[in-house]
């Protein structure tokens, strides 16, 4: 797939860039219904996160995410830990 759209939105991206706390460009596996799939740019700027991903017509798919807790995910990340006994951070 060509990603000349992707990597004309992380240009467009530069001041975000500089401003985010986290940022990253990323690869998920390739699959047809996979949001995240191949590359992907990420940006966290305060309790906001964007991931935005190539369609395979060229288009950009943005996802939008905000800071929460509690979540199913996040439970189970931190039964795991702290069944390896690592220190959690409130």
């Amino acid at each position: 797939m060509n990603f000349d759209n992707l990597i004309k939105a992380r240009k467009i991206l530069g001041p975000l860039w500089q401003e985010a706390c986290l940022k990253g460009r990323c690869w998920g596996p390739k699959r047809p219904r996979n949001p995240y799939s191949a590359s992907n740019i990420t940006l966290a700027v305060k309790d906001e996160l964007v991931s935005i991903s190539q369609q395979p017509d060229g288009s950009l798919l943005v996802n939008e995410f905000i800071k929460t807790s509690g979540t199913k995910l996040g439970t189970r990340i931190k039964k795991l830990f702290k069944k390896e006994r690592l220190n959690i951070s409130n």
